[in-house]
């Protein structure tokens, strides 16, 4: 039995039919800046009868610090470990995390330290 490849450089280059599309744009992007510990406080709070669908995230410190994200009432999801002064951190997410309606997104920081971060997304 024979396996033959072919490669067909017409799907990634065809602009009427992309390989890869999102539903919707990442319209809505929140900044946020703390310079004191968070236990839960709320960076993300959609509108009634709506549902975040989280695209990326950007943080950056100042200070060596831990960051998590939670869902709804104090669930996290994700943590964020700054490791050394002037760190960054950045991911985009292939699919949006998908929340419930109405659950918000809230931050926790381990230590003080000046913060900087923002979320992208959209609302449904």
């Amino acid at each position: 039995m024979e396996k033959k490849y072919r490669l067909n450089n017409v799907v990634f280059n065809y602009a009427g039919r992309p390989l890869f599309t999102r539903e919707n744009a990442s319209n809505i992007i929140l900044f946020n800046t703390f310079s004191t510990v968070q236990s839960n406080t709320p960076i993300w709070t959609p509108a009634t009868g709506k549902a975040i669908f989280l695209t990326a995230v950007q943080a950056s410190s100042v200070s060596a610090l831990t960051i998590t994200l939670n869902r709804g009432g104090n669930d996290p999801f994700l943590s964020i470990v700054l490791t050394s002064s002037f760190a960054n951190f950045s991911q985009s997410f292939s699919s949006p995390i998908k929340f419930v309606q109405n659950e918000v997104i809230s931050l926790s920081t381990s230590v003080a330290g000046t913060i900087y971060i923002t979320l992208l997304g959209y609302e449904v």
